[in-house]
């Protein structure tokens, strides 16, 4: 008898063993899938060394805005999403990068995305920190010439050539096509 109860206590310990890697093995999975899709992700949009689309957009200072308007020279190039919080969370950091830019004698351009844009309190907040805000319909060729894969996305062009496109570490918010 005292064998048995104690190859059931081996086999119990054995299986909460298992049980533990088991867990440890499936979060582990979890993380890398987690990885792998923001990287698949990532390669979906805008990558560094794509030239700046040809494009045409009215801006709402009633700006007609140009490729070759914008291409010369650094452009920092925001495109937003009118109800997607991160965006407006994006806001400050956009601002501080927009100053940095406009100092160096860069442009500064948002795309504000959403059947509503044109009425959304983030125009507001773009106003000050853009050279120009462009939003739908206005900006849709550019967004789709831009293939963004989600919100916010900021792009910085060098002679109409991406530098880098933003990476903060936060989720990106799916952008609808």
């Amino acid at each position: 008898m005292p064998y048995v109860i104690a190859g059931l206590v081996l086999v119990g310990i054995v299986v909460l063993l298992n049980l533990a890697l088991l867990i440890v093995i499936l979060r582990r999975w979890q993380e890398l899938e987690v990885v792998r899709r923001r990287a698949d992700f990532t390669a979906q949009g805008p990558q560094p060394g794509d030239r700046l689309p040809d494009f045409t957009a009215t801006g709402i200072s009633g700006r007609t805005l140009t490729r070759e308007d914008v291409g010369a020279g650094e452009l920092l190039l925001g495109v937003f999403s009118h109800d997607c919080p991160s965006c407006i969370d994006k806001v400050p950091d956009f601002a501080e990068r927009a100053d940095r830019v406009r100092e160096a004698g860069g442009r500064v351009v948002a795309l504000v995305m959403g059947a509503e844009a044109g009425e959304s309190g983030l125009i507001a907040e773009l106003v000050g920190p853009a050279d120009e805000v462009v939003p739908e319909p206005e900006a849709s060729p550019l967004f789709r010439a831009l293939r963004v894969p989600g919100f916010p996305t900021i792009l910085s062009y060098r002679g109409g050539v991406l530098a880098a496109p933003s990476a903060d570490g936060r989720q990106p918010v799916p952008a609808a096509s």
